[in-house]
């Protein structure tokens, strides 16, 4: 079911959309003359945006949420001294 409702846009071509929208960012769209859509947004940074474009990654990251919310983690220790073995190699 559809809720319509009726304003009236000010002097300046202002509209209130009521409490329930303040402080959300929206995207106006009114390329057509005849029906402006107004969408609630959520805005990323750009060095974040990866990960919604990476289905794998995406994946990932959720399995290893749904791991940690039923405390599934791995029995294993991390082998730090073999995972810093390769900073001998590196020249300074």
């Amino acid at each position: 079911m559809t809720n319509v409702t009726t304003k009236i846009l000010d002097a300046k071509g202002r509209v209130t959309l009521g409490t329930k929208y303040a402080g959300q960012t929206v995207v106006i769209d009114d390329s057509n003359p005849g029906c402006i859509i107004i969408k609630p947004m959520v805005m990323i940074p750009a060095e974040e945006a990866w990960l919604y474009e990476n289905k794998e990654a995406r994946n990932l990251l959720r399995q290893g949420l749904k791991d940690a919310t039923d405390r599934n983690f791995t029995e294993a220790t991390p082998d730090v001294d073999g995972d810093l073995a390769w900073l001998g190699d590196v020249e300074e």
